[in-house]
């Protein structure tokens, strides 16, 4: 795609401002919300192509105007001073990320049944067969995901990643607009910035489609961490029915057994799997499909209605993919 191009699929004249830009992406980018997406494949194939394109537009004019990227030598002095100091994690113990204050929960192992039962309300035929999943290893999870002010002091330093992709603006504001990959750059990122503080071994990660949905339950077998009534979720999440068509900032809502909030709507979250069938049976630790078109993530959010924040609802989309509903 040339600049012209870019100007084209924004809809602004060539030499408009990054101002102009941006408003104009937002106007466009707003209509392409995920109810929509699923109305038919067909909806959903262009829905997505429009927004890819949308994203390489605006992503290509930031690069024009700088787009807030540091010089190198700026870039390496940040990173000197946001190289962790602080003890390294030790297991059963929660922890805190040094760079800006991020709080990792524990999460025991242990096991659960993974998808839904037959006969639960507004399930989806991949929610089967029920597995019985054992995760054999504690590991941490985010107690909020990643707020907008999180992703910046990291993506910064990220070559190529875009420091403020949110379409809603705000530091506590959960950061959206990111695709899987972008994910994965960014906690390469951070991986980087943490590698003196880490133990041997330990490395930042999406969870798992299999962690995911044992952390969201904490114990439950409910439609939601919550119970199963959908009227039970507007006290822990941002769902369609609540959030006024926009996303809020993380913690608002409380937290789930193990401590953590916003496992049910407010962002859709990636997680690690390609995207395929339940194994059914008894597993232990599973990581999805071998490979794959689309990856995996969960959890609903602020533009869904109840019954898709469930904790067995699955959703995919292609590694390139980004909304601003997912995060």
């Amino acid at each position: 795609m040339n600049l012209d191009d870019c100007y084209r699929a924004l809809g602004i004249k060539p030499g408009a401002s990054l101002q102009e830009a941006r408003r104009s992406y937002y106007q466009r980018v707003k209509f392409f919300h995920p109810d929509r997406h699923q109305a038919s494949p067909g909806l959903l194939r262009k829905a997505t192509e429009e927004t890819k394109k949308l994203n390489l537009a605006y992503e290509r004019i930031c690069r024009l105007f700088g787009g807030g990227r540091s010089a190198p030598a700026a870039v390496e002095k940040k990173k000197r001073n946001k190289s962790a100091q602080g003890e390294a994690p030790r297991d059963r113990q929660s922890f805190v990320i040094p760079c800006w204050g991020m709080k990792m929960n524990w999460i025991a192992a242990g096991r659960f049944q993974m998808g839904s039962p037959a006969a639960e309300a507004g399930r989806s035929n991949d929610e089967g067969p029920q597995t019985d999943v054992t995760i054999s290893c504690g590991y941490w999870l985010g107690m909020f995901t990643v707020t907008q002010e999180e992703w910046r002091t990291v993506a910064e330093d990220g070559s190529g990643l875009n420091p403020e992709p949110s379409y809603s603006r705000g530091e506590r504001l959960p950061a959206e607009q990111v695709s899987w990959n972008d994910c994965e750059q960014w906690l390469q990122e951070l991986n980087t910035l943490e590698g003196t503080r880490l133990p041997r071994g330990f490395q930042y990660r999406l969870p798992t489609e299999a962690e995911w949905e044992f952390a969201c339950r904490a114990g439950t077998t409910t439609r939601f961490l919550c119970g199963n009534g959908d009227e039970q979720l507007d006290a822990y999440a941002w769902y369609s029915g609540n959030s006024r068509s926009q996303t809020h900032v993380v913690g608002e809502k409380k937290a789930n057994a193990w401590g953590l909030h916003d496992m049910h709507g407010n962002v859709w979250e990636w997680c690690g799997d390609w995207y395929g069938p339940l194994p059914g049976g008894s597993v232990t630790d599973p990581q999805g499909a071998v490979f794959g078109a689309n990856r995996v993530f969960r959890g609903g959010s602020w533009g869904v209605a109840a019954a898709r924040c469930r904790s067995a609802y699955r959703v995919c989309n292609k590694p390139g993919y980004k909304e601003y509903t997912v995060g």
